[in-house]
């Protein structure tokens, strides 16, 4: 796993304080956090998954996809990552569901890289992402411009009791 916090740029950082966490950013309810477990959560999909695109629609799904894009590609240059095709991309807005935890998933059904980007500063510092590997439990938690790449692996997210959290995501291989 790696883990960075010192990759974005100034005008990345801004991007991310005024468009992102601006009160004018569009995102959108949904009823289910993974598969049918009812937790609303909101979310601008900047990528749908493979699975999830047809033939008739457009590539990408926000205008915002080229700035969001390039503070990806800004971990993975730093890092030496190489990234051969990305498969889904959102920003992911959850806040007390009443539910402790989000159920543990894997974003797809084959081996792919996961990078999870915290772009606020979530008050609830318990509202971890949770990753089980080989045994073990890594807890990471939430703090603003903190990135991690991981290999395909079950992970779950603690839902904040208060406040919000809003995290890029970003699948790959």
């Amino acid at each position: 796993m790696i883990e960075d916090k010192n990759f974005l740029n100034n005008d990345q950082i801004k991007f991310i304080d005024d468009i992102i966490l601006g009160s004018d950013f569009p995102y959108y309810l949904y009823g289910n956090s993974v598969d049918d477990d009812k937790n609303k959560f909101l979310c601008h999909i900047i990528l749908k998954r493979p699975e999830e695109k047809n033939s008739l629609e457009s590539f990408y799904n926000s205008p915002f996809h080229e700035p969001i894009l390039n503070i990806f590609k800004s971990f993975v240059l730093k890092n030496n990552i190489d990234v051969k095709e990305v498969l889904r991309c959102a920003i992911n807005l959850t806040f007390n569901t009443m539910e402790e935890k989000c159920p543990t998933h894997d974003d797809h059904d084959y081996p792919h890289k996961q990078f999870l980007m915290y772009l606020n500063d979530c008050f609830d510092k318990n509202a971890k992402t949770v990753i089980l590997k080989n045994n073990e439990k890594f807890e990471i938690v939430p703090e603003k411009f903190k990135a991690i790449c991981f290999d395909s692996s079950p992970h779950y997210m603690i839902y904040p009791k208060k406040d919000i959290r809003v995290v890029l995501v970003v699948t790959f291989r």
